[in-house]
C-alpha cells in the first residue's frame, strides 16, 4: 500500500462507509453498495471496479463546481480511461459492451482474449454473436439475452464460446448492467467451466497439503487518491491486517508500521520504482501483528497518472500467502529431503553442488588455478538387497538410519551428507586430488569403529566407496555424481570394500565393454558364433568323445576370447539364448557325423553357472527337448559343470543337477 504522492495523507474510515459526494456518473443499475460486494472474480480489479458496483450518492442538492470531489470534474472519457485501466489490473476475463448499440464490445481485460487465442483487437471485433460456438446460439439468442439485460440488471447464464483454434469452452457469463451518463454498459465477467472442472479433477489427486492449499482466499483491495491523501481499504484488507473496520483508521504511517521491520525498505521502494517507470508492482513481504506472530502476504498495485505524468489513483491488492508459502516449505522439504534417514536427497546434492561451484570455485575454475576442490564421495553397503532379502526391509532400514545417524555425527561440520538411493550415500567434502583415497579410507574405519553401535543389526555389510573431484572430473553437477557413480561401480567390480578414484580409463573400459554388449547381442541374431570340437582320446589313442568349445570373432574379424564374452554374456542375460544356441547347434554337428559313418560316443558340453539358476528345471527340459527333436539320446552329451556355479547358488544349482540327472 504506497505513500501519496505530492499530498498529505488524509485517514477515512473503512470502504463500507461511503464518501460524501462521490462519484454517481457511472454506477451500478442495482445499487450494489461497495461493502457488499460479493462478486468474487471483481476483488482483483481494485478501487475502480468497486466504485462502478456502489449505489448512487446521496442528494447534497447544489454543490459549487470548487467543492466537488476530483472524480466528479472528470470527463466522461477519463471515467471510461480510469475503467479501462482497472480493467487491465484485472487477471480475470472481463468484458465492457455497449447494451444499446446491440452488445458491441468497448473493452476487455487481457485474460478475456488471450484465453480464447485471440489478439485485442480480433477479440473485439467479433462481440457477443461471434464468440458463441453453437450453431442454435445466434443473433436472435444473442438479442434475446440483451433484452433480458436490459429487464434484469444483474444475473448470469451459461454458454460455450469459440477458441480462435476452433475449440469451444463452456463459460458461465456474470454480468452487471451499468449507467453511464445515459449509457447503458454491461460489465461481464466470462469464467470458463472447463478449467474450473479441471481444477478440481486435479485436486483430487493431490496430496492433502495442495487441497488445504486450494481452500486459500484471503484477498483485500485498497485504493489511494493521491490529491487527498486518502486511502480505503476492503474488508478484506481488514481481516488480512486483523483491523477493526472504524477503530483502525488505515493510512500509510499505520500500514509501515505493520510491515515487517526488515522488509519496509523493500515495500517502500518497490511502490516509488512503480511511480518512476508507470509499471505495475509485485512484492511479497511479512507483516507483523501486535501479538508478534507474523503473516506473508502479496501486494500488488498500479497507478493511473493524468496527461501531465501526476499520478492519480493507486489501486491494488493484498492477499495472505502464509499457508502457501509454508506449503511450498514443506513440498520442498518433500522435494529435497529422504523421508526415512531425513538427509538430503539426489536432488538436493545437485543443488548443493550448483551453489557450491557457483559461490567458491567458479573463479578458481575460470582462472584455471589447482584447486584444493571438493571430493565426491559416493558410497554403497555391500550386499545389501541379500541383507534386506535374509532379514526383512526393517532391518535394512534400521541399517540404513544408523549409518546415516554415525555419518551425520562424526563428518567435519562442513561435509555435506545426503542418501541418494537404496543403500548408497554421498558425501561432499572438501579436499585435494592425491588426497581423496585416504579420505575415503578414513570413511570406511569410521563406520567399522563403530561396528558397537550395531549390535542390534544381525551383521554390519561392508562399504564399497567410488570418488570422483570438483573440478579435476568435471565442472558439472550431473557429471561429478556420474564419475563418482562410475568409480563406485568399479571399486564392486574388483571387490567388495573397496576403494575406486575416478579416472577416464574406468569410462573407456565401461563404454569398451558397452560397445561389445551391444556387439555380442547383434552376433547373437546374425549367427555371427561358431563352435570347435576338442577331440578326446584316450591312452590307446582311441576317439571317446568331443569337447564343444564356442567362439567368437567381432566385426573386425578379431576373436574375443570366452573368458572376455561369456561374464558379459553372463551380466546382460544373454547367456541363456548362447546356452540354448550350443546345444541345438551340437546335436544338429552329431547327427551330421552320424549319417557320415563318423561315431562320436559323446560331446561335452560347459554349462554357465547362470544357466543352473534357471528355475523349476528348465535347463533340463530345453535339454532333452532339444536333444530328442533331433533323435538322439542323452546318454550321448556330457555336462560340465563347475565348482563355482555350485557355489553361486547352492540350492537352485542342486535341484537343476538332480533334474539333469533325472533326464
Amino acid at each position: 500500500m504506497p505513500k501519496p504522492s505530492g499530498a498529505s495523507m488524509r485517514p477515512t474510515a473503512c470502504c463500507d462507509e461511503r464518501r460524501p459526494g462521490s462519484n454517481a456518473s457511472l454506477r451500478s443499475g442495482s445499487g450494489f453498495q461497495r461493502a457488499s460486494l460479493g462478486w468474487r472474480g471483481c476483488l482483483d480489479a481494485g478501487a475502480l471496479l468497486f466504485d462502478l458496483f456502489r449505489g448512487p450518492a446521496p442528494d447534497r442538492g447544489e454543490v459549487a463546481a470548487d467543492e466537488r470531489l476530483p472524480d466528479e470534474r472528470l470527463s466522461d472519457q477519463e471515467q471510461l480511461r480510469l475503467l479501462r485501466e482497472a480493467l487491465s489490473l484485472s487477471q480475470e476475463a472481463f468484458a465492457l459492451s455497449d447494451l444499446d448499440e446491440g452488445g458491441a464490445f468497448l473493452d476487455c481485460s487481457p485474460a478475456a482474449h488471450q484465453r480464447l487465442g485471440y489478439s485485442r483487437a480480433e477479440y473485439l471485433a467479433l462481440g457477443p454473436a461471434g464468440l458463441q460456438a453453437d450453431p442454435e446460439h445466434d443473433a436472435t439468442w444473442v438479442a434475446a439475452h440483451l433484452d433480458q439485460m436490459r429487464r434484469q440488471p444483474s444475473g448470469s447464464f451459461h454458454t460455450r464460446h469459440r477458441c480462435r483454434d476452433g475449440r469451444a469452452i463452456e463459460v458461465v457469463v456474470d454480468y452487471r448492467v451499468l449507467e453511464h451518463r445515459g449509457r447503458r454498459l454491461v460489465l461481464a465477467l466470462h469464467r470458463d467451466r472447463s478449467e474450473l472442472l479441471h481444477t478440481l479433477h486435479r485436486a483430487e489427486r493431490l496430496h492433502e497439503l495442495l487441497l488445504d492449499a486450494e481452500q486459500l482466499t484471503g484477498v483485500g483491495s485498497w485504493e489511494l487518491i493521491h490529491a487527498t491523501g486518502e486511502l480505503v481499504w476492503s474488508a478484506g484488507t481488514f481481516r488480512i491486517f486483523e483491523a477493526i473496520p472504524g477503530a483502525f483508521i488505515p493510512s500509510y504511517e499505520r500500514f509501515l508500521a505493520a510491515v515487517h521491520p526488515e522488509d519496509r525498505e523493500i515495500v517502500d521502494r518497490a511502490y516509488r520504482t512503480s511511480l518512476q517507470t508507470r509499471q505495475p508492482y509485485q512484492v511479497n513481504h511479512r507483516l507483523r501483528l501486535a501479538d508478534g506472530r507474523e503473516k506473508v502476504v502479496q501486494e500488488r498495485g498500479t497507478t493511473s497518472f493524468d496527461a501531465s505524468g501526476a499520478p492519480l489513483r493507486s489501486i491494488g491488492t493484498v492477499q495472505d500467502i502464509t499457508q502457501l508459502v509454508e506449503y511450498e516449505r514443506k513440498l520442498e522439504r518433500a522435494a529435497y529431503i529422504d523421508p526415512l534417514t531425513e538427509l538430503p536427497n539426489r536432488q538436493a546434492a545437485l543443488r548443493y553442488l550448483q551453489e557450491a561451484l557457483q559461490d567458491g570455485l567458479q573463479p578458481q575454475v575460470q582462472a584455471a588455478i589447482p584447486p584444493t576442490g571438493m571430493g565426491v564421495f559416493n558410497l554403497d553397503l555391500d550386499q545389501f538387497q541379500a541383507f534386506n532379502d535374509s532379514f526383512g526391509p526393517q532391518a535394512g532400514d534400521r541399517l540404513l538410519v544408523a549409518v546415516s545417524r554415525i555419518l551425520r555425527r562424526d563428518l567435519s561440520p562442513d561435509a555435506f551428507l545426503a542418501r541418494l538411493e537404496s543403500d548408497e550415500f554421498l558425501i561432499l567434502e572438501k579436499g585435494d586430488l592425491t588426497q581423496l583415497e585416504a579420505q575415503a579410507r578414513r570413511l570406511q574405519q569410521l563406520l567399522s569403529k563403530a561396528a558397537a553401535e550395531f549390535q542390534h543389526l544381525p551383521l554390519l555389510p561392508s562399504v564399497s566407496i567410488g570418488v570422483s573431484h570438483l573440478p579435476s572430473h568435471g565442472v558439472e553437477p550431473q557429471a561429478l555424481l556420474q564419475a563418482a557413480n562410475t568409480a563406485l561401480m568399479e571399486s564392486k567390480r574388483r571387490c567388495k570394500g573397496g576403494v575406486c578414484l575416478y579416472s577416464d580409463a574406468i569410462s573407456l573400459r565401461i563404454r569398451q565393454q558397452l560397445a561389445l554388449e551391444a556387439e555380442l547381442e547383434q552376433a547373437m541374431s546374425e549367427k555371427a558364433f561358431r563352435l570347435v570340437f576338442q577331440p578326446q582320446v584316450n591312452r590307446q589313442g582311441e576317439l571317446i568323445g568331443a569337447e564343444v568349445l564356442l567362439r567368437w570373432h567381432d566385426h573386425h574379424g578379431s576373436p574375443i576370447p570366452p573368458s572376455v564374452f561369456i561374464p558379459l554374456a553372463e551380466r546382460s542375460g544373454q547367456i541363456h539364448a548362447i546356452g540354448a544356441w550350443v546345444i541345438e547347434e551340437s546335436c544338429r554337428q552329431l547327427v551330421a557325423w552320424r549319417r557320415q559313418g563318423l561315431q562320436v560316443p559323446r560331446l561335452a558340453i560347459n554349462l554357465s553357472a547362470t544357466q543352473l539358476c534357471l528355475p523349476d528345471g528348465e535347463l533340463a527340459r530345453t535339454l532333452i527337448a532339444t536333444v530328442r527333436r533331433h533323435g538322439l539320446e542323452p546318454e550321448a552329451f556330457e555336462l560340465e559343470i563347475t565348482e563355482t556355479a555350485l557355489i553361486h547358488d547352492p540350492e537352485t544349482s542342486r535341484e537343476e543337477t538332480m533334474a539333469l540327472h533325472r533326464a
